[in-house]
C-alpha cells in the first residue's frame, strides 16, 4: 500500500476528503518542518513522554477517541501502535502554525463535546454511542465538534495504517521488492493490501 492509497483509504473510511494538511504530510513523508519547535517541560503525558502539541489531559482524551475508534481485537489498538503519540508528534513538529490552528479550533469543539457527555469516565460501548451520535447527528450547533471528529478521525486512520507494526504485521510487506506480477489471484497474497 503507497501513501496515495492510505489517503484514499482513510477518504473512505471517513466518508470525507483528506484534509489539505494531512494528506501533505503524509505524501512528504512525514518530515520535520519546523526543527527549532521545542517542546514544553512541563507537558509530559501520564507515562512520561514529552509531549509536543496536546497538553496531558488533552493527550488522554485523544488516546481514549484512538482506542474507542481502532481498540485491540486481533489486531492492536491505536494506542498499542503509538498512534496518539504520532499525532501530537505530527501536529506539534510537522505541520506548519496555520495547520495547527485549523486543527485546534476544531479540537477544542470536539473536546467540549465530549466533556460535556462525560466521555472520559464512560464505558466502551457509551464511548463509541457518543462518537456515533456525533458523527450522525446534524444539528447545526454541532458542526464545530463534528469537523472537528473528523479532521481527528483522519488523522487516526492514516497514523494506524503507516506504522511500522501495522504495515509488516497486518499488511502484505516486501522491504525489498521482488518480481513485477501484474495479474495475481488475490488468495495469493492472503486478501491483504500492500503496506507501504
Amino acid at each position: 500500500m503507497n501513501r496515495r492509497d492510505i489517503l484514499r483509504y482513510t477518504a473512505l473510511i471517513t466518508g470525507s476528503a483528506v484534509s489539505a494538511s494531512l494528506a501533505g504530510a503524509v505524501l512528504s513523508g512525514c518530515s520535520d518542518s519546523s526543527p527549532d519547535k521545542q517542546p514544553d517541560p512541563s507537558s509530559n503525558a501520564a507515562d512520561g513522554r514529552v509531549l509536543h502539541y496536546f497538553s496531558p489531559e488533552q493527550f488522554a482524551l485523544l488516546t481514549l477517541v484512538a482506542d474507542t475508534l481502532l481498540p485491540r481485537t486481533e489486531s492492536p489498538s491505536a494506542s498499542d501502535v503509538e498512534v496518539p503519540a504520532t499525532a501530537d508528534s505530527m501536529l506539534g513538529k510537522v505541520f506548519d502554525e496555520d495547520a495547527r490552528l485549523a486543527f485546534k479550533a476544531g479540537w477544542s469543539a470536539l473536546e467540549t463535546y465530549l466533556g460535556e457527555g462525560n466521555f472520559s469516565r464512560g464505558e466502551a460501548g457509551e464511548r463509541e454511542a457518543l462518537l456515533v451520535a456525533l458523527e450522525s447527528s446534524d444539528a447545526p450547533e454541532l458542526t464545530a465538534a463534528r469537523a472537528g471528529y473528523l479532521e481527528v478521525k483522519q488523522h487516526i486512520i492514516a497514523y494506524y495504517l503507516t506504522s511500522e507494526t501495522i504495515g509488516e504485521n497486518y499488511l502484505n510487506y516486501l522491504p525489498i521488492p521482488g518480481r513485477y506480477e501484474p495479474c495475481i489471484p488475490v488468495d495469493d497474497v492472503d486478501n491483504k493490501a500492500w503496506a507501504v
